[in-house]
C-alpha cells in the first residue's frame, strides 16, 4: 500500500488547467497505485480564517474512505483550541497541518497547540513551502519557514510527532542528523528535488524518517514517484512509500 501523507485538494494561484477537486486529485494518485491519501485544503493558505476551509477535506473523506482529512489549524486565531477538538474527534482525522509562512507567525507561536496536538495523539506536519518561491507573483512572497523551527519545536516537544513538510532536499540534508536523532522528527519528499536527492538522505541515514508526500496537484503523481524510487533498494523503497507513514500514522 502506498501512503501519500502530503496532497491537495483546493486551487492555487499558480494552479493553471490543472485539476484540483478531491475527485480529480484522487484519481490522479490512484492511477500510480496510492491507496491512503492524506489531503488537505490548499485554499487555507491564502484564507483569512483557515479553519473554514477544513471542510473541504473533511467531505471528501465521507466521500472516499481512502481520503484522511488534513485540517490547517492556525495558532493565531482564537478558534484554534474548537478547530483541534473537531480533528481529533473525527474518526478518520491522524494529523493536522500548520502553514506559518502564509499564515504570518513565527512556529513558536505554536507551542500551546503543539502541546495540545501532543495530548490527543495527533501528528502536526509543518509546512516549509507549498510553491517554489521563483514561481510566486513579486507582490506575493511568501518565504520558506527555516526547517531549523521545526527542528526546535521537536526539541522543545520531545514526545510530538511532527513532520517537516515541503522541505528541500538541501534543507533536509542540513537537519539529517537532527531528524535521524530526535524520535518524534520525520521529513517528506514532497519538494525534495534534484537528482539522488532522496538516495542521498538515505546514505545520511534517516531513510527510516522519511515519508513519501506527492505535493499533488501542485506537482505531478509520476515526478513525485520518480524521485521516491529512482536509484533505492526494495525495502528501502517500501519504507518510504508505506511502512514508515503506516508506523507514524497507524493506517
Amino acid at each position: 500500500m502506498i501512503i501519500d501523507v502530503n496532497a491537495w485538494t483546493g486551487p492555487l494561484p499558480a494552479l493553471v488547467n490543472v485539476p484540483y477537486d478531491a475527485a480529480s486529485v484522487r484519481a490522479s494518485l490512484r492511477e500510480y497505485g496510492v491507496e491512503r491519501i492524506f489531503m488537505a485544503p490548499l485554499a487555507a493558505a491564502w484564507s483569512a480564517n483557515p479553519h473554514l476551509c477544513n471542510a473541504n477535506v473533511y467531505e471528501s473523506a465521507d466521500e472516499f474512505d481512502d481520503i484522511s482529512p488534513v485540517p490547517v489549524i492556525d495558532p493565531t486565531l482564537p478558534t484554534w483550541p474548537e478547530e483541534l477538538e473537531k480533528a481529533a474527534g473525527h474518526r478518520a482525522v491522524r494529523m493536522i497541518k500548520l502553514l506559518p509562512g502564509y499564515g504570518g507567525y513565527e512556529l513558536a507561536v505554536a507551542d500551546d497547540l503543539l502541546a495540545e496536538a501532543d495530548q490527543a495523539g495527533l501528528v502536526v506536519m509543518v509546512q516549509i513551502r507549498i510553491d517554489d518561491p521563483r514561481r510566486h507573483h513579486p507582490l506575493a512572497m511568501v518565504p520558506d519557514v527555516p526547517a531549523g523551527d521545526v527542528v526546535e519545536a521537536a526539541m522543545r516537544h520531545p514526545n510530538l510527532k511532527l513532520v517537516i513538510g515541503g522541505a528541500s532536499a538541501t534543507a533536509l540534508r542540513d537537519f539529517a542528523a537532527q531528524v535521524r536523532d530526535l524520535p518524534g522528527l520525520y521529513a517528506d519528499t514532497s519538494q525534495v528535488d534534484g537528482v539522488d536527492s532522496v538516495k542521498m538522505l538515505v546514505n545520511a541515514g534517516i531513510g527510516g524518517k522519511v515519508l513519501f508526500g506527492s505535493h499533488a496537484p501542485v506537482f505531478m503523481p509520476a515526478a513525485s514517484m520518480a524521485r521516491a524510487l529512482i536509484d533505492l533498494h526494495d525495502d528501502t523503497a517500501v519504507g518510504i512509500m508505506e511502512d514508515n507513514a503506516s508506523g507514524l500514522l497507524s493506517v
